[in-house]
Formats: structure tokens, sequence, C-alpha cells
């Protein structure tokens, strides 16, 4: 890969990986001009800033969707449901 390659990265785990469109019902391009700056999406958890669109995600986030599951990992998350 050469220093002018362009690298995808997710806007919520910051992870190099293949990304997509977020699936989340927030629209922070709709709030431009509001004094908000950066907040945490409601539906993903990641970071997002005001008037700026949502970042792009990668297919584990989008289906994590809760903020709550970053402390754990897919196996531990797993095995706290059985």
């Amino acid at each position: 890969m050469s220093e002018h390659d362009l690298v995808l990265i997710c806007g919520r785990c910051y992870e190099e990986r293949e990304i997509f469109p977020s699936n989340c019902n927030e629209k922070p391009e709709l709030l431009i001009g509001q004094p908000l700056g950066m907040y945490h999406c409601p539906d993903c958890g990641g970071m997002i800033m005001a008037g700026v669109k949502h970042p792009s995600l990668c297919e584990r986030c989008i289906l994590r969707k809760h903020p709550a599951f970053d402390d754990d990992d897919d196996e531990t998350a797993e095995e706290k449901k059985t």
C-alpha cells in the first residue's frame, strides 16, 4: 500500500475494515448551526458531530448497535447471554 492510498476505517470502532453506510436513525447533518459540537449517536454510540454526515460503520458495529457492547469482546457478550 502506498502512502497515497485511501484507508477506510469504521467511524465507531476506528478499525480498518470494510465499511458500509450507517443505518442509524440519527441524522447529525440536519443539526447544522446548532451549538452541540460532538456527541454520542443514540443508536450506535459512535462519536458524531452536529452538521456533519454520520460516519460509515463496519458490519460488526452495525450489528452491535448498543454502546455497552464496546466493553466486551464478542465471545464474552455471548457468554453473558447464557
